[in-house]
């Protein structure tokens, strides 16, 4: 197979050769993934007479090149993955599809056969440079964006946002545009930010938007963010604060899409953190935009919100939950539980529950093992429709290795 201007060893030659160059800082994360499930009736994979099991694993390499100059930095990081799947769809969409200018992805290996499949390759993930002056910072290339407050989901992160299952939250996805920060004094900082849409798309349109957030007191602070996302208007804002040592915020967005609807997404919710190292946390959702009745879950799994992940949940409400404890000083153990829930066709409201149980033991500094336990209840699939949110959800364990270097 031939790569487009031989662009997988430029990559990796480049970082290795300014490195030797320069004094940047040349870092690394090599992880091991493996996942099992076991789908009964009504779960997504399950085929009747048969008692197979899913499977999937992942070897992933991060390279990190990072330098800090005199008035800015540049970052460049590569990400080489290969990935086998044994059951398992595999998904390549992902909010940061919306704003990437260009993949710039290569595979020597992409092999499918129905649900089972293998990829191996590797893609840009980050490589910015950014400029800083005393109260300017301009960042340009691809870059991550995080905006919001919430625990379990952000309203306000109009770019996209890690779901509260996801394992891995290290690093964000990089997306493509030009983005200016300014700090107008110690507590407030406002960000403009415009980003690309894919090249060749005549359907997506760039994005721009801008977020500001403010101290006010000692413990509260304010933020407000408007834009225009993929054509979709966007406006909302988020206030969080203490009261008594319990934290507590709210955080919404109204959407104004290019088909003509219009909603709010809206979150609230409260953490408290325990003098002997466990944290709780509890967060309300609310989006418009989602099912409230199970004829409507079918519907919504096509809607392009939901499709590149911008939309969180198929369900309009739905409540999250966790407590997190260190439980040696090598140990700590986090539970999250989500449920939602939809009415059926006599009227009657139907829960589904999602819970996770992840422990994760640190080997050494730069080493960690986690395992990750996912159960679900509810409604599953009924001729191959959704009843519910989770119901559906195959129980499944999860174990990762993962070293820095």
């Amino acid at each position: 197979m031939q790569y487009p201007l031989n662009l997988v060893l430029a990559l990796f030659a480049l970082p290795l050769s300014i490195a030797a160059a320069q004094a940047a800082e040349f870092t690394g994360r090599l992880s091991l993934l493996g996942l099992a499930a076991k789908p009964e009736a009504g779960d997504s994979g399950y085929t009747e007479g048969e008692s197979d099991s899913l499977s999937a694993d992942q070897l992933g390499l991060r390279l990190m090149l990072d330098d800090i100059l005199d008035r800015g930095e540049w970052a460049l990081h590569l990400r080489a993955t290969r990935q086998h799947f044994d059951g398992f769809p595999r998904s390549e969409i992902n909010a940061s599809n919306l704003f990437r200018y260009k993949d710039l992805r290569e595979n020597w290996i992409d092999q499918s056969d129905g649900d089972n499949s293998t990829r191996a390759g590797i893609e840009l993930d980050h490589a910015y440079y950014r400029h800083q002056t005393d109260k300017l910072t301009l960042t340009a290339g691809r870059q991550p964006l995080d905006w919001g407050s919430g625990r379990f989901w952000q309203p306000l992160n109009l770019f996209g946002a890690f779901m509260p299952t996801d394992l891995d939250t290290d690093y964000k996805p990089g997306i493509d545009g030009l983005v200016l920060d300014w700090y107008p004094s110690s507590h407030a900082s406002f960000t403009a930010a415009y980003m690309l849409s894919p090249q060749g798309d005549n359907l997506l349109e760039d994005s721009a938007a801008a977020y500001y957030r403010r101290q006010v007191g000692q413990e509260s602070e304010v933020a407000a963010a408007a834009g225009s996302i993929s054509g979709n208007h966007v406006a909302g804002g988020s206030f969080e604060s203490v009261w008594k040592g319990i934290g507590w915020r709210i955080e919404g967005a109204y959407y104004d899409l290019q088909e003509g609807d219009s909603g709010l997404f809206a979150i609230a919710g409260i953490d408290y953190q325990f003098d002997e190292g466990t944290a709780v946390a509890l967060e309300w959702y609310r989006n418009d935009f989602g099912a409230s009745r199970r004829r409507s879950l079918a519907a919504e799994t096509a809607d392009p919100l939901v499709v590149f992940q911008l939309q969180p949940l198929l369900a309009k409400t739905a409540l999250g939950a966790t407590v997190d404890r260190e439980l040696t000083p090598l140990l700590r153990a986090t539970y999250l539980l989500l449920t939602s829930s939809v009415k059926d066709a006599g009227n009657d409201r139907r829960y589904s529950f999602l819970h996770q149980l992840n422990f994760i033991y640190s080997i050494a500094d730069e080493a960690d093992f986690l395992a990750s336990v996912l159960l679900a209840s509810g409604d599953g699939l009924a001729d191959d429709k959704l009843q519910s949110e989770f119901g559906h959800i195959p129980k499944s364990l999860t174990l990762r290795l993962r070293f820095y270097f």
